[in-house]
């Protein structure tokens, strides 16, 4: 089992057969263990030069500026960043701007990493928000 099908499974009431965004999906693997539970997912990176080919018919990947998304306002159920925050550090108030933008009311973004320096950012950014779930860090924000 890979690490990300881990961490869809400690946020399964999040994405199963929900709308999902990933934010920064890299080689969207997060997307792709997603897809077995969500009802859609679309995953969104500057460009597409990580990204393993999506295996699932329900991943939609676009590339996008996520400080500027192109989605209309309340359209998915929960945002995610996965292993990202480092990458989208700089325009961090502007993509959670946007990310809440799109989401939907009672909706939640999580960010979740398992790298060194998303941790330490995590830390800084959202102090007492983020809880370790077995080898993630998770922030959840409402």
């Amino acid at each position: 089992m890979k690490k990300t099908d881990y961490a869809v499974k400690k946020l399964i009431s999040e994405i199963e057969n929900k709308d999902i965004l990933e934010v920064a999906c890299g080689r969207a693997e997060f997307s792709d263990s997603a897809s077995n539970y969500a009802h859609s997912v679309s995953c969104i990176d500057l460009d597409d030069s990580k990204l393993i080919c999506p295996k699932q018919e329900n991943i939609h990947f676009e590339i996008m500026d996520a400080s500027r998304m192109r989605y209309s306002d309340k359209t998915f159920d929960t945002v995610f960043l996965y292993n990202a925050l480092s990458h989208v550090s700089s325009q961090w108030g502007a993509i959670k701007k946007e990310c809440r933008r799109v989401l939907k009311p009672h909706g939640s973004i999580y960010i979740i990493g398992t790298w060194k320096i998303d941790i330490t950012l995590m830390k800084d950014l959202f102090g007492d928000q983020a809880k370790w779930n077995g080898k993630f860090l998770i922030a959840r924000i409402p």
